[in-house]
């Protein structure tokens, strides 16, 4: 069996759906492949532990695709407000909206919410998605990229995008290589209950025990992401303690919590590509870079790949293939800026707050008091709602 596509997706997380439904409003004839069943999205009561602080900008783009307003407006919390300490409460950066005149810094959304929003959205603009379908091998020619699948079928593309992940199959069958960092630390993540409100402000401490955020959520909830060696000591702590510990560790701003999703821990991996492209094929998202969760961009960075991909292809004239690599070199160029100073940034904060030594210590408090009263601090807000 041979069946043709002009855009064929292999993954189905948030970056892979976005793709191949930006993909069709623009026009192409796309397919979107995942070896995993179709998720069974269901919001409940409860809340999802996996959370995305998702920019202004990616929200404008998502409305734009018609996935934001499928949203339940109870399931965002917006952040009008983000406060950050270092090694001491003195030590703070406050961030906020009304500097850069913008009506947020950003939205807390639930994994699950997100993707039920674009599951809906693809459904609704009638695109193929073969869930539960596991690829055997990719061929990339000059003319066009074949995928096989454990089935037999073939399908060749004019244009492969890679959404699979940080382990992405599609990028090692391309041979393309990548630098990789594990680090030391994991991500702990939970949601709790909060005895004080939150004011709909996001809260950053980065000290030597690593970096812990506490993201709001609606009501009186907050969800955290603790990056720290001490992630495995953690989660061997029953409720009341990792309470404890949680509200010790943020000084008890928003009073006693209460745990109301079971905690998880992540590893935590830096990566990049070698490549972001060769003929008829594109990597996007983690399938082509990998940060720290530090500055919560992750899943905003794959969504600006997007962004930046369908960019590249409107370039094209009617005679050109959608997988000309001139075009998809246009897109590689147009991502390394963002995604090598994203990285830089990030590595390099968790490297300097892990470090104990005097010297590093005392420079890493007297940087966040200068960029507190400077006008660094009004460009840097301004890239982070992008």
């Amino acid at each position: 069996m041979m069946k043709r596509a002009e855009m064929v997706v292999v993954g189905g997380g948030l970056v892979g759906l976005a793709s191949a439904l930006a993909a069709t409003q623009q026009g192409m004839r796309a397919l979107l492949l995942d070896r995993a069943a179709r998720p069974a999205v269901v919001l409940t009561e409860g809340w999802d532990s996996r959370i995305y602080a998702i920019t202004p900008g990616n929200a404008t783009w998502l409305a734009a695709l018609g996935v934001w307003s499928r949203i339940p407006a109870a399931r965002i919390c917006p952040i009008d407000r983000m406060l950050v300490w270092g090694d001491s409460a003195a030590d703070q950066l406050q961030f906020d909206a009304e500097d850069v005149g913008a009506p947020q810094l950003g939205f807390i959304v639930e994994n699950a919410a997100l993707q039920q929003a674009l599951l809906e959205a693809l459904d609704d603009a009638a695109v193929d998605m073969r869930f539960g379908a596991a690829c055997h091998s990719v061929s990339l020619r000059d003319e066009v990229a074949t995928l096989t699948l454990e089935s037999g079928e073939r399908i060749d593309a004019d244009l492969l995008v890679a959404a699979d992940g940080g382990a992405s199959w599609v990028r090692q069958q391309a041979g393309i290589g990548s630098d990789k960092h594990v680090y030391a630390q994991q991500g702990l993540v939970a949601n709790f209950e909060t005895e004080l409100p939150h004011g709909n402000i996001a809260r950053q401490w980065l000290n030597k025990d690593g970096i812990l955020a506490w993201l709001p959520l609606p009501g009186n909830r907050i969800s955290i992401v603790w990056s720290t060696e001490g992630a495995s000591g953690l989660l061997a702590l029953d409720a009341a303690e990792l309470e404890a510990r949680v509200a010790e560790a943020g000084q008890h701003v928003l009073g006693s919590l209460r745990l109301i999703t079971p905690a998880a821990a992540f590893p935590l991996v830096k990566q990049t590509s070698h490549a972001l492209v060769k003929p008829h094929l594109a990597l996007v998202g983690d399938a082509a870079h990998q940060v720290h969760p530090l500055a919560g961009q992750g899943v905003n960075l794959g969504f600006r790949d997007v962004v930046s991909l369908m960019q590249s292809l409107s370039r094209r004239h009617a005679l050109q293939s959608w997988g000309d690599v001139q075009l998809l070199r246009h897109y590689e160029r147009s991502r390394k800026t963002d995604m090598v100073s994203l990285q830089g940034l990030t590595h390099g904060l968790q490297l300097l707050f892990a470090s104990e030594h005097p010297l590093l210590k005392r420079l890493r408090n007297q940087g966040m008091r200068l960029v507190e009263g400077s006008a660094l601090k009004k460009p840097l807000i301004q890239h982070a709602i992008i």
